[in-house]
């Protein structure tokens, strides 16, 4: 099975003229648009989950690509729900180099990567709060929450109650491809309206006031994302920019 994206930062994209309809462009997809456009570090590669076996396998690199050096120190929680109970967090699991390796039987998992701070200075962006740093222009706290989910188990919907989580609302075993289908955005388990939603990473809709979005599903492994950005005051960042992702193969 081909490596489901779990960490939707945009570098691997749809095949040109994949036939998703585009809404009418408004001002929010425009900076979804110029936001996926800007070169940032945090933005130049993947971060995606393998089902191995049993168990699942964390990569840090290019889905489908040569796996890069991963610091699993980031990875800070493995959540995972079989459908029969709560979502229970994983412990044991083992990295080296170029991954992370747990083993669980799940229907969903969620990983949550905690980026850190991060600065834009005159030259450049760095992974440090801006109370380290001179001449900061922004500086943001990033934190992202990426799900898979077995689309064939009746569990697929369960809500973990991440900080920002995407959840199918429509019933993903019936889906196939070229079919329509439901998600909703959620933080902390409340409807995330307005926020923009990409399927591949290209920018396709915003969510409605019940959270909700409707998309079509062209591939044989979907990945929808999203982010938010929320301002605060501290020493150390402006904003704190949320992620989720949601993962699943999709019935031909």
């Amino acid at each position: 099975m081909r490596a489901p994206l779990l960490f939707a930062h945009p570098s691997v994209t749809r095949r040109p003229g994949s036939c998703y309809r585009r809404p009418a462009a408004t001002a929010a997809l425009a900076v979804a648009l110029a936001a996926l456009a800007t070169p940032r570090a945090a933005r130049a590669h993947d971060f995606w989950v393998d089902r191995a076996g049993e168990g699942f396998v964390v990569r840090y690199g290019h889905v489908g690509g040569e796996a890069l050096a991963i610091d699993a120190t980031k990875v800070k929680v493995i959540r995972c729900t079989d459908g029969a109970g709560p979502p229970r967090v994983v412990a044991g699991a083992t990295a080296s180099a170029t991954d992370v390796r747990f083993s669980a039987r799940c229907t969903v998992v969620s990983v949550f990567h905690d980026g850190g701070y991060w600065s834009l200075t005159p030259e450049g962006e760095v992974n440090q709060p801006r109370s380290r740093v001179e001449n900061v222009v922004r500086s943001w706290a990033s934190r992202q929450y990426a799900k898979w989910v077995d689309a064939a188990s009746a569990g697929a919907g369960a809500i973990l109650g991440d900080e920002l989580e995407l959840v199918p609302v429509s019933d993903l075993a019936k889906a196939r491809q070229g079919d329509k289908v439901t998600v909703r955005l959620l933080s902390a388990g409340h409807p995330v309206p307005n926020a923009v939603v990409a399927v591949g990473h290209h920018p396709l809709g915003e969510t409605d006031s019940k959270g909700e979005i409707r998309l079509r599903l062209r591939d044989p492994v979907e990945s929808i994302s999203t982010s938010i950005r929320r301002p605060v005051a501290t020493p150390d960042a402006d904003a704190e920019v949320l992620e989720a992702s949601l993962t699943f193969e999709v019935a031909r």
